[in-house]
């Protein structure tokens, strides 16, 4: 008997399913997380169940004429304004290295101990522009650790367009918990296996970059991101935490995306499975109007 699946009826409801299922309408909110309702005006910019930011507005076409008889031009209703918009979302004006020094046959290193580094945070705006709901510190922080040859070599913090630069000898224990104090959430993502312990309380998957040369030699470069609470929505969008790659909205649309990666896989295997099924059917089929068996059929081909 055939499989219920496998006949053009079921395959043709399950495409119309699937179809119906892809023009589903997306279940937006506003900033405080009020849903969004039929026949409710554009917000503007809405956020998904996940906090990732859409636009929204609508076209309108009118059927009415002006006085010259011209028909009307579509408009949009809802759109942002973007004098608005914008200078809230936008990036740092300006940067500039901190703690730097230079020496003859040294070259350039960095000077500032913890204390001095907390205090660049706390004082310094770094050039960005982020409206009447600044943050009291840069909303975003990179902190980044370098080793040589497997030998600590370089701490580094890195905010939009600036850099402050550490004394390589510090530990790098009390820059992560300096950075918490003030704060900070570190929202890096695991990507391998990762088996060295950072210390408590320390994220044990920072990103990682090298110089590629076996045995571990060369450059080593480890990061940290940190990130200001709320993450979404409000102060992180996509202009503020400058990290377009790993901060927290790349990353929600990155898990979005390997979902409906995923999710298009086993659509593509259920139709091909769908499809083995209906070509062993219609080859049964086949054997049955010539009268013969698979085997009387491999009999005659040789």
């Amino acid at each position: 008997a055939s499989s219920p699946r496998s006949t053009p009826e079921a395959i043709s409801e399950g495409s119309s399913m699937a179809a119906t299922a892809a023009k589903k309408p997306l279940q937006l909110y506003d900033a405080s997380g009020t849903p969004k309702k039929a026949g409710d005006k554009p917000l503007g910019i809405g956020y998904d169940e996940d906090g990732v930011p859409h636009p929204d507005w609508e076209i309108v076409i009118e059927e009415s004429m002006e006085a010259n008889g011209r028909r009307r031009g579509a408009r949009i209703e809802g759109a942002i304004d973007l004098k608005a918009y914008v200078p809230k979302r936008s990036g740092p004006r300006w940067g500039k290295r901190y703690g730097t020094a230079r020496k003859d046959r040294v070259g350039s290193f960095g000077t500032y101990t913890v204390e001095e580094a907390k205090f660049c945070l706390t004082s310094e705006d770094f050039g960005w522009d982020l409206g009447e709901e600044s943050p009291p510190y840069p909303p975003y922080v990179r902190l980044c650790y370098g080793e040589l040859h497997g030998e600590q070599d370089s701490i580094r913090l890195f905010t939009g367009l600036s850099e402050i630069h550490l004394l390589k000898d510090l530990d790098l224990r009390e820059v992560h918990y300096m950075l918490q104090g003030l704060g900070y959430v570190c929202y890096n993502t695991p990507t391998w296996e990762e088996d060295r312990w950072w210390g408590e309380g320390i994220d044990c998957f920072p990103q990682r970059v090298s110089a590629g040369l076996p045995g571990g030699k060369g450059p080593m470069f480890y990061s940290w991101y940190y990130r200001l609470p709320p993450w979404m929505p409000g102060l992180v969008l996509e202009g503020e935490e400058g990290d377009f790659l790993n901060g927290p909205t790349a990353l929600k649309r990155r898990a979005q995306d390997r979902h409906h990666l995923m999710q298009a896989e086993k659509d593509n295997e259920d139709r091909l499975l769908d499809l083995k099924h209906k070509a062993l059917e219609q080859r049964e089929d086949w054997y049955s109007a010539a009268n013969l068996t698979a085997a009387d059929y491999d009999e005659e081909k040789e």
